[in-house]
């Protein structure tokens, strides 16, 4: 049936060797004394995602084979053939299946092109069968008992775990998880965690990636918002639960990219955030009013710094009130005494090409009108089950007031919040939104929520909300605001979340971080796996939120540093500081090395076409847009452990400048690396450190590779803003500069380009523009470039190609087949001259519909 080749043979009914996958068996969990359990019973399903169930002692597994390259494991009661549950993770209920599949009953045995399943004395055995045949894991029952869950899993000579969501560790120098443990923050799970470092998020994404020798590698996905615990400290790992019910996705592929486009396709690709996302947003804690911010605005423009934001901190409400349910939190409307006539001053900042974004959080003042009118809804955490009206009140930590908490798992709380509050947010202009404090920081175990669906009952409890309340909140912003307002993107900047965050436009960032080198480090290790976690756009308060002990010239060196890193690395770019005092600055123009802040700020414009097109392939395809260094160079043993150099997309490397010295090492892998600034340099590196100065021309600058193959569009000079937030016109890239490494293999990379501000991509209404090149054997380059262009709209733009040949020269140029003349290097007109590393070709302007066919002859 459906297709498939299916041996029509019933499964029966299994005896006792298959205890062992029960409750107290599998190598640990119950004594010697135990009772024998009964027998398991063992069924069959076939179908287009065929299934076997085991059931004994009151537990039931479901294996269901959902594609060629990956299965589903369900751990309950109860659970009937069909469709597994998924938690509201997970994006997709229904699944195409395998192409084709076997089924032995002797051997017990499940086979796709990709996947052999094997029972083996009651445990999973589970194999790849591409590109050579290999066992991923066992993976078995060690405990199970009311109210939890122990499995293990083989590791089956893994050499790195990567993954699993964020935690800020002093002092790690390797993302890999294997010989550690991950274990929750805290009881509950995601938290504020304390340190010599910062008080930082710690989020639980239970996606682990599993590498061996080469390009062995496996993926599990655990299905559970629950706090899990993993270790990875013995051969035999272990994943334990507190829910006795879960599901888990287990998936292989070609290599790391795959298997991070398979979790993806699972949880959600990112939505492309606005534009003006990718320019630099100011903020601080906080703005007392205009005219503060005003005068950060001012400055900055004054000495030619670009900026295309600012984010408002909890003033723009009217600030809290600690310790008294008279506080502010929870108004979310302007304090117009200090804010005056906010939807002029929006609309005056948008003409100058400045966005907002506001902070929101989830607490209510006790004695604001919100609070009754929220909890005669039940639209709080409460203190008792329905119909009762008594909110919960927390008062133990009131440095915000005293007051209730939104229950966002109720999905008629978030509507009711967002048509009350965040509407004339948005009408009024604002772009974003900063949703803090949404771990919860602050809970009381004893509430009741609206609650959630897991496998048949619907659980009610904060422990079994906890890890999804920031995740409801954001999914709420993204479904009501496209209800309320179709075309707006979704863009959130969160402090916590779940698996699956990433679809409603988050971009995360790790909280109150202190203003150290440790931190900044940490920082680079805690992204490397957030990257691989699904979320593209992670941050930090650049150059640290608390200066408690970092001041002068040490100060100085570290923020230009974090700054230098930031600028490559974080969506938005936002320098935050603890700043009520008013005595405390974070703008870019007025700490650190000012020069140095302004070449890698007009550095990072000049790059956000580059930028802009990585962040629709992670929303096509699921690609990573800032991956560590073994997305890409997995067969490096070396390169899985390096944190301090990065990848932006396929085709840019760059050293994160996270210590104090003036120089550095950048991991090499192996292949031909250009120099970024001295294009002239080229270096043949085995896979090694190559020790780069932090100093060009007497300003600190993050060192900057292009590999080989390299298609890198650019702009010529860094813009003021990045377009009108207000502007829903095609915005067009109008003075470009590609910059192209030739190889002998073929390479291409695909610019794309829209109106930057509505989600009309979403619908095609895009300008997709595929550049590729090649070095034939006899030396010739040919470069093409082929629009697609479905927005509508049409223009044309100043384009200049510079071709880095590695000291290859050239005699002729022909574009479209007819030679281009050389020409100096100070001509305006189309023709070609020697530039440093090679040479550049200069086009003119040309219609954004244009073909063009450029050859370089030896």
């Amino acid at each position: 049936m459906y297709g498939k080749t299916i041996q029509a043979r019933r499964w029966a009914a299994l005896t006792g060797a298959c205890c062992v996958l029960l409750a107290g068996c599998g190598g640990g969990g119950a004594s010697a004394a135990a009772p024998t359990p009964p027998p398991a019973e063992a069924s069959y399903f076939p179908s287009a995602t065929p299934q076997l169930r085991l059931s004994q002692g009151g537990h039931q597994v479901m294996l269901t084979l959902v594609r060629d390259d990956m299965l589903h494991v369900a751990y309950s009661a109860q659970i009937e053939p069909g469709t597994p549950f998924m938690s509201p993770m997970v994006v997709p209920r229904n699944f195409s299946g395998p192409a084709s599949y076997t089924w032995d009953p002797d051997a017990k045995r499940l086979v796709t092109d990709a996947l052999l399943v094997e029972l083996d004395q009651g445990c999973w055995r589970i194999s790849a069968r591409q590109p050579e045949a290999r066992v991923l894991t066992r993976l078995c029952v060690q405990d199970w008992q009311a109210d939890r869950l122990r499995l293990a899993l083989s590791g089956e000579g893994a050499t790195e775990v990567l993954g699993l969501g964020e935690r800020l560790v002093s002092g790690s120098k390797s993302p890999s998880w294997l010989g550690a443990q991950r274990v929750p923050a805290s009881k509950y799970g995601n938290a504020m965690t304390y340190s010599d470092i910062s008080a930082s998020g710690d989020m639980q994404v239970p996606v682990a990636y599993v590498l061996g020798e080469g390009q062995r590698n496996w993926g599990l996905f655990v299905d559970s918002a629950y706090p899990l615990s993993f270790d990875f400290r013995a051969a035999t790992w272990t994943v334990d639960s507190p829910s006795p019910s879960l599901g888990l996705f287990l998936f292989t592929g070609a290599d790391l990219p795959d298997l991070r486009r398979d979790y993806l396709s699972l949880t959600g690709t990112p939505p492309v955030p606005p534009l003006k996302a990718f320019g630099l947003w100011i903020s601080e804690y906080g703005y007392d009013n205009w005219a503060e911010l005003d005068d950060k605005l001012a400055t900055l423009h004054g000495k030619g710094f670009p900026v295309d934001g600012a984010v408002l901190d909890l003033q723009w409400f009217g600030g809290i009130n600690s310790g008294s349910q008279s506080t502010s939190m929870g108004k979310l409307s302007w304090a117009t005494g200090k804010f005056p006539d906010p939807a002029a001053k929006l609309a005056a900042y948008a003409a100058n090409g400045v966005g907002t974004m506001l902070i929101e959080e989830s607490y209510i003042g006790g004695a604001l009108p919100e609070f009754r009118a929220l909890a005669d809804q039940r639209y709080l955490a409460m203190d008792c089950a329905p119909p009762c009206k008594d909110a919960t009140v927390y008062s133990s930590n009131p440095w915000w007031g005293i007051g209730g908490m939104i229950d966002w798992s109720n999905p008629g709380a978030g509507s009711w919040w967002h048509d009350a509050k965040r509407v004339a947010l948005i009408n009024d202009g604002v772009l974003g939104h900063w949703t803090d404090l949404g771990e919860p920081e602050m809970f009381s175990p004893s509430s009741q929520y609206f609650g959630i669906d897991w496998y048949g009952a619907h659980p009610t409890r904060h422990a079994d909300v906890h890890n999804l309340l920031n995740f409801f909140w954001s999914r709420s912003i993204a479904s009501d605001t496209a209800r309320t307002h179709p075309q707006r993107r979704p863009w959130i900047l969160s402090r916590s979340g779940a698996a699956g965050s990433q679809r409603f436009g988050v971009a995360t960032w790790s909280g109150d971080v202190q203003s150290s080198f440790a931190a900044l480090g940490a920082q680079m290790t805690a992204q490397a796996n957030m990257s691989l976690s699904g979320f593209d756009y992670y941050g930090s308060d650049v150059g640290g939120f608390d200066r408690a002990g970092m001041s002068g010239a040490p100060l100085s060196k570290l923020y230009t540093r974090w700054f230098a890193t930031s600028a490559l690395l974080d969506v938005p770019l936002r320098p935050h500081v603890q700043n009520l005092c008013n005595c405390t600055e974070t703008a870019p123009d007025r700490i650190g090395d000012a020069a140095s802040n302004l070449a890698a700020l007009k550095l990072r414009y000049r790059l956000v076409p580059y930028l802009y097109s990585l962040a629709h392939a992670a929303h096509d395809q699921g690609d990573a847009m800032f991956p560590p260094l073994a997305y890409y160079f997995q067969q490096d043993k070396q390169a899985r452990s390096v944190v301090t150099t990065k990848m932006i997309g396929p085709w840019v490397l760059f050293g994160t400048p996270s210590g104090t010295d003036a120089t550095m090492g950048v991991y090499l892998p192996a292949g031909a690396w250009t120099d970024f600034y001295a294009p002239a340099r080229r270096v043949a590196s085995q896979g090694a450190f190559s020790q780069e100065s932090l100093l060009v021309a007497d300003q600190l600058r993050a060192p900057i590779f292009l590999r080989e193959g390299a298609i890198v569009p650019m702009l010529r000079d860094a813009p003021g803003h990045l377009g009108d937030p207000r502007d829903r016109a095609m915005h067009w890239f109008d003075d470009m500069l590609v910059r192209i490494v030739p190889a002998a293999t073929e390479s291409h990379f695909t610019l794309v380009e829209d109106d930057g501000v509505t989600r009309g991509y979403e619908a095609g209404q895009s300008a997709r523009t595929t550049m590729t090149t090649q070095r034939n054997a006899a030396g010739e380059v040919r470069f093409t470039l082929r629009p697609d262009n479905r927005s509508g709209a049409t223009a044309k733009r100043k384009l200049a190609l510079e071709f880095l040949l590695g000291g290859n020269s050239v005699r002729e140029v022909r574009v479209g087949g007819a030679e281009v003349p050389q020409m100096d290097a100070a001509g305006a007109s189309v023709g070609w001259f020697v530039s440093e590393g090679g040479i550049t070709l200069r086009l003119g302007e040309r219609s954004v519909d244009e073909a063009i066919d450029v050859a370089l002859l030896p």
